[in-house]
């Protein structure tokens, strides 16, 4: 299908396309595939129609920008950082001139820029708010990807007993935390 916008010049569906396969990948948490997405894919946002395929693919961009930076180390990670602040500033933006509905996202990206820089008790802080923000508005499905960055996080640091929580907490089976030992 990619390739098919390709060759027709169809920017708005390589775009959506785009996003589409971002959502995968951040779901599976395959942050290589995605920053290789997010980097050949260039600002898509252009060629997005309507504000929440606009807004989302800007999310998972700074979201997949951090967890790049997380994994790099030099200049590579300041690069990554550097471009994760850039979208963090967009969204930051829309949070001021009064989107409630990036409030959650904010929080989630707080987090990971927590976890980046080790403040491990604004990590935890921010996780916990993301987790509320979320499901206060409504946005389960990003309740379960703050669950399983949040579970991430705290098996990383080594405490398993949270970081079962958070994965079994959301999906509620056994499948997922196998998925993600």
């Amino acid at each position: 299908m990619l390739a098919t916008a390709s060759s027709n010049g169809s920017f708005f569906l390589s775009a959506t396309v785009n996003l589409m396969k971002l959502e995968v990948f951040v779901f599976y948490q395959e942050w290589k595939k995605a920053i290789d997405l997010v980097r050949k894919a260039g600002d898509v946002r252009l060629f997005l129609t309507g504000l929440f395929a606009s807004v989302r693919y800007t999310f998972l961009e700074a979201l997949t920008y951090l967890k790049a930076a997380q994994s790099a180390s030099g200049w590579k990670k300041r690069q990554m950082k550097k471009c994760a602040l850039q979208t963090i500033h967009l969204i930051r933006g829309w949070a001021k001139n009064g989107n409630v509905n990036v409030v959650h996202y904010l929080f989630i990206l707080e987090a990971e820029r927590a976890v980046l820089s080790g403040k491990n008790k604004k990590a935890k802080e921010s996780f916990n708010a993301a987790i509320t923000t979320s499901s206060r508005n409504g946005f389960l499905h990003d309740r379960a990807l703050v669950h399983e960055l949040a579970g991430a996080y705290f098996k990383a640091q080594g405490d398993d007993y949270w970081g079962n929580y958070h994965i079994e907490q959301e999906w509620g089976c056994s499948g997922k935390v196998e998925q993600l030992m």
